[in-house]
């Protein structure tokens, strides 16, 4: 029995992960609107392939054109609420709120904005003949629920007819719940419950989440729509019903967006049994089913077959274009459709990320995305297989405590030294800038309920003593002065992510200037820390030798605090990449990754081979001007003390 006071602290972590992890993600990429078709048309007569690559996000339906030559050539979209809102009276920012929390989006709104688009490229005289692959992304873990005539109906689309219309009977229920959907706690209790949340994390590569698919699931079949369910053919995740729609015929779930549903065993590339029997509502524990009972197997099986099968990660295409758009827009019945995936993982195929890369967004929350071969699953991170490299994943970790605690820090900086302008970064850079060791002060900042590690909104500082001892201070005490709070914020927010993603890395032995560091050498820095701290944990899981020395590849900044130079130069000197440090400015990141993935996978098909990704698209980078390299201090060796200081600090002074 859970009591009142848990209760309600997971309701308010969960609420705070719902909205922070899902909205803020990359967030800087949806404040970078596309421009409106211009009405000087784009000159295509030079391009012989043209490739689509959709986003499909909580306000807008996004397309980028690229050609050939991986060139985005342009953008088309349609803003929701701006162009849908008299049809769906209800929609705030793309959604419908009920007052229990739940979150949804009508389907037949984001049919009107695939004609919306269209219409507006066949206006423009969008040569569709020339396109020859699309791709694309839609928002993570919301379903589709398509009726038993979906099908048919799909296949015998009426050209010029809008498709809202002619699908109306495809669905058993017209919506689709949202991510920021928080109306599935009990849901999530009954997760945690019956399978525990690290063990969750190992199975499906996260613990429960509110907006997930399989809570989801669970709450639409026991608590809220069990008679649509009985008249539900297939489940499609988002980003599975936008390929439906393109092919004329539902579409098998793609594989690494299917790990975001609590329902797939990631390392065994199947469905999990006793989730499926969580989400049908069936499970022994939870719901008191005998294994025994014929509703056991007959509610799994039901579930297995509604979801249907998962696409594995491949290069092949789903099939060729519906004939309903190549009747109505003028598409070449030969164009291809590739299989679409998550946002997230969309966008890391805007960048050719290697094993062992980073993208760190510095936004509102401060969310990292890594590529690993690693599958070392935390209740406390994501994981979900790569959408394009096979045998690897894409790693998560999202913080609610970003760029608002270091305004916080900048505002009080200013403040003790009366600058004028109290928006200003130049002190609290000027600051950074002249800290560039570590200087055993660091500080837990959290203005809001974190959920990385999971606190309560407060502020810790401490100073590490000569004796080895961490004190807690106050400010202005033990030497801590409003000046360290600067470097203290930067060195702990990177720290924090450095120790969580360590785990995830493959071991590093390549340090600054090309040295490479012995085994004996890495192994007298674990020892050091060791000697010092003790053994170190972090989210209750022991850090090993192999964590704690393990370095990224490269770092990639993007977001707001990536235009600030002093902040991304520390942060990457804490965290040292051994192969440098890139400030990214990529706008419309998911669509762009739909089209590459789209063009990868054409010239895959065309060879007959799987082509490495970041090979294919590498070439773009090489002398693009939207990625800055920068060099550091390289101070890795240096904030190893800072490591096990913090890790003591989250685990002796946090308040639980």
């Amino acid at each position: 029995m859970y009591s009142f006071t848990f209760t309600i602290t997971f309701i308010y972590i969960y609420k705070l992960f719902t909205f922070f992890e899902g909205y803020f993600t990359f967030i800087f990429y949806v404040n970078n609107p596309p421009p409106p078709p211009s009405p000087a048309m784009t000159d295509y007569s030079n391009s012989k392939s043209l490739f689509l690559g959709f986003d499909l996000s909580t306000q807008q339906l996004k397309i980028i054109i690229t050609d050939e030559n991986l060139t985005p050539l342009d953008t088309y979209n349609v803003e929701f609420d701006s162009q849908f809102k008299s049809k769906y009276t209800k929609i705030n920012k793309g959604v419908i709120t009920g007052d229990d929390g739940e979150v949804i989006s009508p389907v037949a709104m984001w049919l009107d904005a695939i004609n919306y688009v269209f219409d507006e490229m066949q206006k423009s005289k969008f040569p569709f003949d020339k396109v020859v692959g699309i791709s694309g992304s839609g928002q993570q873990h919301g379903s589709v629920y398509w009726s038993g005539e979906a099908n048919e109906l799909l296949n015998d689309l009426i050209p010029c007819k809008e498709l809202s219309s002619q699908l109306q009977d495809a669905f058993s229920w017209g919506y689709s719940p949202n991510w920021q959907d928080h109306s599935t706690v009990k849901e999530a209790e009954d997760f945690h419950k019956a399978i525990g949340k690290e063990h969750l994390a190992e199975i499906s590569g996260s613990r429960a989440h509110l907006r997930f698919t399989g809570l989801q699931i669970r709450k639409f079949i026991t608590r809220s729509h069990s008679k649509e369910y009985e008249s539900t053919s297939r489940i499609s995740l988002v980003s599975s019903f936008v390929t439906s729609i393109l092919l004329g015929e539902i579409a098998p779930l793609e594989e690494s967006d299917a790990c975001g549903m609590n329902l797939y065993d990631i390392q065994k590339s199947q469905y999990d049994e006793e989730l499926l029997a969580l989400a049908a509502g069936v499970h022994t524990e939870i719901d008191n089913v005998s294994k025994e009972d014929p509703k056991y197997k007959k509610s799994i099986d039901q579930l297995k077959q509604k979801l249907g099968e998962i696409s594995p990660i491949t290069y092949k295409s789903s099939g060729k274009i519906s004939k309903y758009f190549v009747d109505t827009y003028g598409f070449n019945s030969d164009c291809k459709i590739y299989s679409f995936t998550g946002d997230n993982l969309a966008t890391i195929l805007s960048l050719p990320l290697q094993p062992n890369d980073c993208l760190i967004s510095l936004g509102t929350s401060t969310t990292v995305l890594i590529i690993t071969s690693n599958y070392e699953p935390s209740s406390q991170y994501h994981l979900f297989k790569h959408p394009t490299l096979p045998d690897h994943y894409m790693g998560m970790l999202c913080y609610c405590n970003g760029s608002l605690a270091r305004e916080k820090a900048r505002d009080q900086v200013n403040k003790k030294h009366n600058v004028s302008d109290n928006k200003s970064w130049d002190k609290f850079n000027e600051i950074l800038d002249h800290n560039k060791d570590f200087n055993g002060k660091l500080g837990i900042y959290f203005p809001l309920g974190e959920i990385i590690p999971q606190a309560p909104a407060q502020t810790i500082r401490a100073v590490l003593e000569d004796n080895g001892e961490i004190t807690p201070c106050e400010l202005d005490s033990h030497g801590f002065t409003v000046d360290d709070d600067a470097s203290a914020i930067v060195d702990s927010q990177t720290l924090s992510c450095r120790l969580r993603a360590g785990p995830m890395l493959s071991k590093s032995s390549t340090t600054k200037n090309g040295k490479t560091n012995s085994s004996e050498e890495l192994q007298q820095l674990y020892d050091n820390l060791v000697d010092k701290f003790g053994e170190l944990s972090t989210d209750g899981k022991k850090q090993s030798f192999e964590s704690l020395t393990a370095r990224p590849n490269r770092c990639y900044y993007v977001g707001g605090a990536s235009n600030n130079t002093s902040i991304i130069t520390k942060m990457g000197s804490i965290f040292g990449p051994t192969n440098g440090n890139y400030k990214v400015e990529i706008p419309n990141a998911c669509a762009l990754g739909g089209a590459y993935k789209a063009s990868w996978s054409y010239k895959c098909e065309l060879e007959n081979k799987m082509i490495g990704y970041d090979e294919y698209i590498g070439k773009l980078f090489d002398t693009n001007d939207e990625l800055e390299s920068f060099k550091v201090d390289d101070k890795w060796e240096e904030y190893f003390t800072g490591v096990g200081m913090l890790a003591k600090m989250e685990e002796t002074l946090l308040k639980q």
